[in-house]
């Protein structure tokens, strides 16, 4: 036994990797793992250039713009007044309510909506199942506009849908073309597509197992769905809430065509700022008032369904 070490001391070897890594150790996976961050920063460069051209810059532009004077507020500098302007008054007030109120109601209707199909779609199968997505997909390819034309031949008092009933003297003529209500019907139809496919995606990758391991236990279809296909889809159901409210308050084609000129949204309010009166200070702030609605609408759905959602 070497002097100074008595029996029963512990004494550290002097092993290679007591001072550097072995072949195959830590060290020599750092340069794996550092390949892989360079390849990642590597193939997210170019989305991240887009990003900051065609969504940075143009936002920069538009928040200085919206700082600027313009001919209903002539000023010698920058300042708040284009926003205090749409704040204080009642009709653009008004207007900014609508905005928000449109995009609450549309997701509130169209959620349970999509969840409930999103619970049927996934007992379809074969060439059922496809083509049933392949449905849901045709009006996101068809786009708004095909969406909102046939809204328009539809909702008229004497068209096909009311024309026989009013002919026959069981209802009144309708106006709804014009109205928030025909604003909110072809916001569902057309936001529906997004709620069924981002849920039955979140509710597809629910494991199988659960389910047969809460049958095993006695559990029924309602104690499944509560106990099991609720809990676990609650993220699905937050970041689908969040696409659809985005949608529903940022639509221009359904309140421009379907809501007319008296119900209008900030969106087409937008629109006739740049379109009708050139005045695209104002029409800048409205565009930040709208982007500071729905990041603040996103956090309190984040907020509101935080306690909902399992760690």
């Amino acid at each position: 036994m070497p002097d100074g070490i008595e029996a029963g001391d512990v004494v550290v070897a002097d092993v290679p990797w007591a001072s550097h890594a072995s072949p195959g150790g830590v060290d020599s996976r750092i340069g794996p793992l550092k390949g892989r961050r360079d390849v990642t920063r590597l193939l997210l460069a170019p989305s991240l250039v887009l990003l900051g051209l065609f969504l940075g810059i143009p936002l920069i532009v538009v928040l200085v713009a919206s700082f600027q004077p313009n001919v209903l507020i002539p000023r010698d500098s920058a300042g708040l007044y284009n926003y205090t302007y749409l704040i204080a008054q009642p009709y653009y007030a008004k207007i900014l309510v609508r905005t928000i109120w449109l995009g609450i109601v549309a997701t509130i209707v169209t959620l349970p909506l999509g969840y409930a199909a999103a619970l049927l779609l996934p007992r379809l199968r074969g060439r059922l199942a496809n083509m049933a997505v392949m449905g849901l997909t045709f009006p996101i390819l068809a786009g708004p506009l095909v969406v909102i034309l046939g809204w328009m031949a539809l909702l008229p008092a004497h068209g096909p849908l009311f024309g026989p009933l009013v002919r026959w003297g069981l209802i009144a003529p309708p106006r709804i073309i014009g109205t928030d209500t025909a604003v909110l019907i072809s916001l569902v139809q057309f936001m529906l597509p997004f709620a069924i496919l981002t849920l039955y995606t979140t509710i597809k990758q629910i494991p199988h197992e659960l389910y047969e391991a809460a049958e095993s236990l006695g559990a029924g279809p309602l104690r499944e769905f509560r106990d099991v296909t609720l809990p676990l889809s609650m993220p699905g159901v937050l970041s689908t809430s969040i696409i659809l409210f985005s949608l529903g308050a940022s639509s221009y084609i359904s309140p421009h065509y379907l809501g007319g000129a008296a119900n209008l949204t900030l969106t087409t309010l937008i629109g006739q700022f740049i379109l009708a009166t050139y005045n695209n200070a104002l029409a800048s702030a409205a565009a930040i008032l709208l982007l500071l609605i729905m990041v603040l609408c996103m956090v309190g759905l984040v907020l509101l369904f935080r306690p909902l959602i399992r760690p």
